[in-house]
C-alpha cells in the first residue's frame, strides 16, 4: 500500500475516537489532498506509516469556528497560511510510541509550523472533559525542548 492508502486504512481501522468515519472514496481524496498540501505529515519505517500528525494553519476566525463547533473544512478552506497551528489529529502505532517516531514527528511539527505564533488543540481524555489547550510559540518551544 502507498502512503495515502495506509492513511486511509488507519482512518478506517485505528482511529477509534472519531465519531463518524469518512466513506472510503472521500477519505482517500481527503488524505491525498491534505498530505500533498503538507497538512498531514508522516513518519515511516520501511515504507510503513508508523505515525502521523495533521495540522491546520488557521486564522482567528477559523479557530473561533472550531471552538464553537461551527462548520469548518480543512479540505475546502485555506488551512495552510494562518498563524495558529491547530493540531487536528495525531496517530502513532502502539509499537512505536516509545522511540524515535515521537521525536521525529515533533521535529517535523515544528519545521511545518515555524511561522505560527499560537499552537492549539483539544486534549483528548477518557472523560467527557476535553479541554482546549493554547500555547504561545515561546512557551511551547521552551516546554518541549527543555534540555535537548
Amino acid at each position: 500500500m502507498n502512503t495515502i492508502e495506509q492513511l486511509n486504512d488507519i482512518h478506517q481501522k485505528e482511529e477509534f475516537w472519531l465519531k463518524k468515519k469518512m466513506p472510503e472514496e472521500e477519505s482517500l481524496r481527503y488524505h491525498s489532498t491534505m498530505h500533498e498540501r503538507g497538512n498531514i505529515v508522516t513518519a515511516e519505517r520501511d515504507g510503513k506509516v508508523v505515525g502521523y500528525f495533521e495540522v491546520w494553519k488557521i486564522n482567528f476566525e477559523q479557530w473561533g469556528r472550531i471552538v464553537c463547533h461551527a462548520p469548518i473544512s480543512g479540505y475546502l478552506e485555506d488551512v495552510q497560511s494562518g498563524n495558529i497551528a491547530y493540531v487536528a489529529n495525531v496517530w502513532i502505532d502502539k509499537a512505536y510510541r516509545q522511540g524515535s517516531v515521537v521525536k521525529e514527528l515533533k521535529k517535523k511539527f515544528f519545521e511545518t509550523t515555524y511561522m505560527c505564533d499560537y499552537f492549539v488543540g483539544q486534549a483528548l481524555r477518557k472523560t467527557a472533559s476535553q479541554p482546549v489547550k493554547v500555547f504561545k510559540k515561546e512557551d511551547l518551544v521552551s516546554r518541549f525542548y527543555k534540555g535537548e
